[in-house]
């Protein structure tokens, strides 16, 4: 049983559900906390006079985890008193077994979040890793011919393909093709049950599928990774949320795993639905959005004119409240704008910087000829709820009326992101006070009012 302690009466808890079940090992850190602070050169310099020499680095055992929610676990017990503290370390390695056999794991940089007391015995800490993920290989080096990722919060009701699994039963699957590379989006085992427990609000944020796809010839294991995560970047944007890979495993051609990487992406509270009407379809879904998108995706995600609105679209609806949302949503609107113009050649980046939202809208109408129809800058309402929320004012406006507001900009920005990628489908929007779809250039009050009683 791997050494969970000091968590070991939430076991069941911890290991039910998990992204990545334990790894449990013997290691040692290369460093911790600034070893040039000059308390630590004392400590070192005491330690060096009473064994009359360096000491060596202390065994640690350690068990990974990555739980059902939340980031990744390194749990760290000494055999005495706990020499980590609360502090970044470097170089954490472990040797150990586990259900996939004997690995080796690497951890970059890790933060020390919580230790035991300073007379505790046997000593503790848990942290995580940071700034680059750990990995761990399995057996000797091979090269990889699939790849699985566990992807946060994305889920799917129906599936586009039936495929036959190892135990010869037949698993829904949504498969798309990203660049002529077919991707398949598969639940995971325990799917159901997680589904229910993000609904009733019990887990916060979760993982429900995988992505996986098969390693092209001569392919190196940095672009392998680089696929996946922008096939998920890429599902954010459609899903209104974060779905980082927190577990990403490359594997061989028996379906071993060769090498796993994992991190702690930035996660959202699950929500339910998307941008689009229904997601398996061939049609106005995610099959089509991967066709016309994701090689201008991959672009825009190098660009220094785009490289953030991905992130912006994910991050819009995470703040509990709608000051918040807006405080992001804003930003988020005028970038498009500013990137949009200076990438037709109507201005530049400096200029660009130096017009407000409602100069931009202008020249976008004028300029690049956008549809922006009177109903979203009448009596200029977005004007005055920018700048109130901007500079730390009261909402102009009643929740209710802020929230349309809010809504029909957020709608209309994902429309014109989803357009400047190349998508020419549905997108799901309000009619008349009932949930609707119309193209996705079709901006008309119609189909972009929140307004029950419009």
């Amino acid at each position: 049983m791997p050494t969970l302690f000091p968590l070991h009466e939430d076991a069941d808890r911890l290991l039910r559900h998990a992204k990545l079940p334990p790894h449990a090992g013997v290691g040692f850190a290369e460093s911790h906390g600034d070893i040039d602070h000059p308390f630590i050169k004392q400590l070192r310099q005491f330690a060096d006079q009473a064994n009359n020499d360096t000491a060596p680095a202390p065994q640690l055992d350690v068990t990974c985890l990555v739980p059902a929610s939340g980031h990744c676990l390194l749990i760290v017990n000494s055999r005495g008193r706990n020499p980590l503290s609360r502090n970044f370390g470097a170089g954490l390695s472990v040797a150990g077994k586990s259900s996939d056999g004997p690995f080796e794991l690497h951890c970059p940089t890790y933060y020390v979040n919580v230790v035991s007391g300073p007379f505790e015995e046997p000593g503790w800490a848990i942290g995580s890793p940071v700034n680059a993920p750990l990995t761990i290989t399995y057996g000797p080096p091979r090269p990889p011919a699939t790849i699985v990722a566990v992807v946060n919060n994305f889920d799917f009701e129906d599936g586009n393909i039936q495929k036959e699994d190892s135990s010869g039963s037949r698993r829904d699957l949504l498969r798309v093709t990203a660049s002529g590379r077919l991707v398949d989006f598969v639940w995971r085992d325990d799917r159901a049950q997680v589904r229910r427990l993000l609904d009733a609000g019990i887990l916060r944020t979760a993982s429900l599928t995988t992505l996986s796809f098969e390693a092209w010839p001569q392919a190196r294991e940095e672009e392998l990774i680089d696929f996946a995560v922008d096939v998920a970047s890429l599902c954010g944007i459609v899903t209104k949320q974060h779905t980082g890979l927190p577990v990403i495993s490359l594997l061989d051609s028996e379906g071993a795993p060769i090498k796993r990487l994992v991190g702690n992406p930035v996660e959202s509270d699950f929500r339910r639905g998307s941008i689009l009407p229904v997601l398996h379809r061939d049609q106005d879904g995610l099959p089509q959005i991967f066709r016309q998108c994701f090689a201008e995706h991959v672009k825009l995600r190098k660009s220094p004119l785009w490289n953030r609105i991905s992130s912006y679209l994910a991050d819009i609806e995470d703040h509990p409240y709608l000051e918040g949302k807006i405080a992001t949503l804003m930003p988020a609107l005028e970038l498009l704008l500013r990137s949009s113009l200076v990438e037709a050649g109507v201005c530049s980046t400096d200029a660009a910087k130096t017009k407000s939202l409602p100069g931009l809208l202008g020249m976008a109408r004028r300029r690049l000829t956008w549809d922006i129809p009177q109903h979203y800058t009448v009596r200029e309402s977005y004007r005055i709820l920018r700048n109130a929320v901007m500079h730390g004012h009261s909402l102009p406006s009643g929740a209710e009326e802020t929230r349309r507001e809010f809504d029909k900009w957020h709608l209309f920005l994902l429309r014109q992101v989803l357009i400047r990628l190349g998508y020419d489908g549905r997108v799901q929007c309000p009619c008349r006070g009932f949930v609707s779809s119309s193209p996705v250039n079709d901006f008309s009050a119609e189909f972009n009012s929140f307004d029950l009683t419009a």
